[in-house]
């Protein structure tokens, strides 16, 4: 006997045999097991992003949106450049046009400037001075309008002379034109003119020298060229006068130009007469300058002390730092060589130095070459004009050359060159490098002293052999060696010419296998390494 079910039981045998009504009747009651697991499935998925292709929706979406960013971050900084590049043709076409308007402006006012100005009429001239300074002014006006005419074109030759000429009959030299101020126009538009070539014209590679000779320039000059010579690309300011005194500020002129136009490099004054403490604030103004910025390569004081130079001024001239200094023509004489010499036995930075037309003789000559033994730095040395003799000059030559012994010729100076003293010196120490122009030299004590050979062996006695290497390769460079320096070696040595001294500067690019021929053999020569 079977069992009576329960009630419940019963109802889900009913619900069995019922089929798919009862099926779908109890899923939507929820009584159906399977509706559970039905029932813990979210309704909705999460939404996915454009374009994903995966089944859960989040697994791959970091790369897809990472290649989307870099997609619109780089169409961004295009838009970006081509913005940037449109409003940079637009400045710079603003620029253009503005540059334009400048150049017509500047043409404009200088064709206005050019016919409105009246030369100064002779008369003028004529109530003061001589016919010939009337004649000399109306030239120098019609030169300053030339020169203003070329510097607003462009097409200035790299130099400008403001030059009044008038000689002195009697004398025959030049005079200084007073300053006018009838000539004050020229001036301010020369000065516009400057500026204008300087901003339009100008170029690195051609600085602008500025010369004023023979022209009186005062305070009222000097306060409308300041601005202009300040920011203009100038490399040479220069001043050539008569030599008389006359008032200005001109050392403050200076000053201040060489403080803030880093451009010029270069300082002149030839006949121009300041007081010691003018010149003293000039060369203060050099070393300050070439301590904090581009040094002053040349400074030329010409014929500016006719009855010699105090020592203060000369030590401040030379201590100014400036890489060449001109004194020529300055009557300077034993007082100045020996302050001089002083100077350069310090070895300072200074490459050039020009004592021309100056009273040195054989004694101060003597002082100076015995000052090069210490001195590395210097490159030339110009004492043309001088009172100095032969002594003078074998002293310069055996301060360059000395001819005594392998070791004295190497202890010489090497990097001075001596001009004034004969265009055969000028064969010595013609080499950019030092070491070169000592090779050359022991190569000809070498070659010039020998008796049967072109190479002296007995003089290598004293070179140690691990120095014959050393020989043998710069025996190799002797086709390039200088003529001259043998005249140069008998007169030092007071010999007398011979057939071999003409061999030797006739071999040409044969020296060098001669010497590394005369060299090799002497090696099985057991003398040289005793």
């Amino acid at each position: 006997r079977r069992k009576s079910l329960p009630s419940c039981e019963r109802s889900w045998r009913r619900a069995a045999q019922a089929g798919h009504r009862t099926h779908g009747d109890s899923t939507r009651l929820g009584l159906c097991p399977r509706s559970r697991t039905t029932m813990e499935v979210p309704r909705k998925k999460a939404k996915t992003c454009p374009g994903d292709d995966t089944n859960d929706g989040g697994a791959e979406e970091t790369p897809t949106a990472a290649r989307q960013i870099a997609e619109l971050q780089a169409k961004l900084e295009r838009c970006r450049r081509e913005k940037a590049a449109a409003l940079s043709e637009k400045n710079a076409a603003d620029l253009r046009q503005r540059v334009v308007e400048d150049l017509k402006g500047s043409y404009s006012d200088a064709l206005e400037w050019a016919y409105s100005v009246k030369s100064i009429p002779r008369d003028h001239w004529e109530v003061e001075y001589a016919e010939e300074y009337a004649d000399a002014m109306d030239e120098f006006q019609d030169t300053f309008k030339q020169i203003i005419k070329e510097l607003r074109t462009g097409t200035v030759a790299g130099r400008v002379v403001v030059v009044f000429k008038c000689l002195d009959e009697e004398d025959q030299q030049y005079i200084t034109a007073d300053h006018d101020d009838l000539l004050m126009p020229y001036w301010k538009e020369f000065a516009k003119a400057l500026v204008h070539w300087s901003d339009y014209h100008a170029d690195e590679e051609t600085p602008l020298e500025v010369s004023f000779f023979y022209i009186e320039t005062p305070d009222a000059v000097l306060d409308v060229l300041r601005p202009a010579l300040e920011r203009s690309n100038v490399e040479f300011v220069g001043f050539l006068s008569d030599g008389n005194p006359r008032p200005s500020k001109l050392a403050k002129f200076m000053e201040d130009i060489i403080q803030k136009n880093h451009l010029m490099t270069k300082v002149g004054f030839d006949g121009v007469v300041l007081s010691n403490g003018q010149w003293k604030r000039i060369c203060n103004a050099i070393r300050v300058r070439n301590v904090e910025q581009t040094p002053i390569a040349t400074f030329e004081l010409t014929k500016c002390f006719e009855g010699g130079i105090s020592d203060e001024v000369l030590r401040d001239v030379l201590t100014s730092k400036a890489l060449g200094v001109d004194l020529g023509r300055n009557g300077m004489s034993s007082n100045e060589s020996t302050i001089i010499a002083e100077f350069l036995a310090s070895n300072p930075p200074l490459a050039s130095l020009l004592l021309k037309g100056n009273r040195f003789g054989d004694t101060d000559a003597a002082l100076l070459a015995d000052s090069l033994s210490s001195n590395t730095k210097l490159k030339g040395l110009d004492v043309d004009g001088n009172n100095i003799q032969q002594e003078g000059r074998l002293a310069f030559l055996r301060a360059i050359f000395d001819v005594s012994s392998l070791a004295a010729c190497a202890s010489s100076n090497h990097t001075c060159r001596i001009k004034g003293l004969g265009q055969d010196i000028l064969c010595l120490n013609c080499y950019d490098e030092p070491c070169d122009n000592k090779w050359e030299k022991i190569f000809a004590i070498l070659s010039l002293s020998g008796q049967d050979s072109f190479i002296n062996t007995a003089l290598l006695s004293e070179v140690p052999a691990s120095l014959m290497p050393v020989l043998l390769d710069r025996a190799n460079d002797q086709d390039e060696c200088e003529t001259g320096i043998p005249d140069l070696y008998l007169e030092l040595t007071d010999a007398r010419r011979c057939e071999k001294h003409d061999v030797w500067e006739g071999l040409g690019n044969k020296k060098a296998l001669s010497c590394v021929y005369d060299l090799i053999r002497s090696w099985v020569v057991p003398s040289i390494y005793v």
